[in-house]
Parts: structure tokens; sequence; C-alpha cells
């Protein structure tokens, strides 16, 4: 159907199709009719870009893997898209293309080689600083292999730097002697002031706590006696209590005597007015006996 040249054939219903353009369930790959194409006269699939190869068809993927038109990517990842044949010529001038450092052995990309020589410790051509120019040496752009040339010729004027330096550190060591001593003195007056107030305060606290202790005393020795007069007025008022339960006794026992009393006196004029009229009887009856 695609009228293209048969790969991997398959045989089926009396014809035979490639395996791409046959639908449904494909049968077993005819290998007669494979063989023969495989052995078909074929060019080069790049043949449009120059490859002037020609063989068999079946010895064309052996053939892509050193096919000269094969485009790929620089190994470096530069980016550049290039042909196997332009391959070698590009590496040798690709911007990413890294090499070793001959002197300290790091790997670095040839673009940033001139960088890596002003940093690497032990490329002659890296420009170094003078040891001297902290203390006032203005040469700049001194290369690693001049070095030991520029300290020859300018040591004159690096033991020059060096005096105006040791004068200046001399003279900032003399003020800070001089502000040190000043401190000094300020401090041991501040001390010595410090420890009259220490041994004033120390005093006014001994006289604190000697008054807190009589203070402490006196509380003591009155919550005492305040605690002996509770308990005596305890005492008396118990014995007042006591005092008043025995009265409150004595009155119910005189109370009870009156009553009893009272019912005696209430059975003896009952008795009484039982005898009366007898009494009177022979009171009448005697009078009479003594009138005769």
């Amino acid at each position: 159907k695609c009228v293209g040249v048969s790969r991997k054939p398959r045989l089926a219903e009396g014809k035979t199709f490639c395996t791409p353009c046959y639908k449904g369930t494909l049968p077993a790959v005819d290998s007669r009719v494979d063989e023969i194409v495989l052995q078909l006269k074929s060019r080069c699939p790049l043949s449009t870009r120059g490859c002037n190869w020609l063989g068999q068809l079946g010895d064309i993927p052996q053939h892509m893997c050193v096919c000269v038109k094969l485009r790929a990517h620089c190994v470096f990842g530069c980016g550049e898209v290039l042909e196997r044949c332009e391959t070698n010529e590009h590496l040798k001038k690709c911007s990413l293309r890294r090499e070793q450092c001959e002197y300290c052995g790091e790997g670095i990309e040839v673009s940033g080689a001139n960088r890596h020589i002003a940093l690497c410790p032990r490329h002659p051509d890296g420009e170094v600083s003078c040891p001297y120019k902290e203390l006032g040496c203005d040469v700049l752009g001194i290369k690693r292999k001049d070095l030991d040339t520029h300290l020859a010729d300018y040591s004159i004027s690096h033991q020059k730097l060096m005096l105006r330096e040791i004068h200046q550190l001399r003279s900032e060591n003399n003020k800070l002697r001089s502000e040190t001593d000043k401190l000094r003195d300020v401090s041991e007056r501040k001390e010595c002031e410090n420890s009259k107030k220490f041994q004033y305060l120390k005093r006014r606290n001994l006289i604190i706590h000697k008054r807190i202790w009589i203070l402490l005393t006196l509380a003591v020795l009155g919550i005492a006696i305040l605690m002996s007069y509770l308990r005596t007025e305890r005492n008396r008022v118990d014995e007042k209590e006591h005092s008043i339960q025995s009265n409150k006794d004595s009155i119910q026992s005189n109370k009870q005597s009156i009553q009893s009393n009272k019912d005696s006196i209430q059975s003896h004029d009952q008795s009484m007015r039982f005898m009366l009229p007898s009494t009177v009887f022979n009171t009448t009856y005697l009078y009479d006996y003594i009138q005769d």
C-alpha cells in the first residue's frame, strides 16, 4: 500500500505486506522475501547531504554508525549540531572544550584560560600583588615570574615603607600605652571608691541586721507575753464558766427541792382539810364539857 520496499514483509491473503501497512493480526515474517529485500542495492539515507555510500539494504544500520554526514550535538554541550566529518575540527576550537592546566593540574575551559592564568597559583604569567602592597607599594600588574625581580629592584623602597610603618605603629603603641595608663588610674580610683562604698554598705548591713535581730527578739517576747496573757484569760474564763455551771446545777437542785416542798405542802393542806371538821367538833365538845 505504501509502494515502498517491504521491511519485515508479512505474507497474508496471498499477498506480501510490510509490517506498518498490514491491519489485523500479524502473521509470521516471510523470511524468504525478507532475505531478498535485504540484498537489494541502496544508497545512504543521507545521500541528499552528500554521502556517496552504496551497498545492500541490510548494511544500512552498520553504515549509519560511521556515516560522515550523520549529525549530532557537540559532546561538550555548546549547542552546536555538527556532521560527523566536522566534529574533530569543531572540538579543537569549541569554547567549552576543557583542558588541564600544565602548572596546577586543574581542568579549565578554553574560553576561560586567560581568567585562569590570572588566578592560577603556579602559572608564571599570572598577575600577583606585591607583598608590600598593604604598606603602600603601588606597583600593579606584576607577573609571578617577575616578582623576585620586583622585590630586588624595590628593596630600598620597601624598607622605607617598613620603617614608616614601624614608626607609625610605635606612635600608635605609645598612644595606646598612654591611654592604658589613664584607664588604669581611673580604674584604680574607681576601685578605691567602690571599696569605700562596699565597706560603708557592709557596716550599714551589719547595723540593719542587728536592728532586725532586736526587732525579731522583741516580737518573739511580745508574742510569748501575749500568749501567756491569753492563756491566763482563757483559764479565768474557764473557771467562770465552771462556776456558772455549778451555780446552774445548784439552782436546778433548789428548784427541785422547792418543787418537792411545794408538793408536800399541798398534800399537807389536803390532809388538813379532812381533819378540820372533826377537830372543830372535838373542840366544841370539849368546851361544852368544861362548861358543865
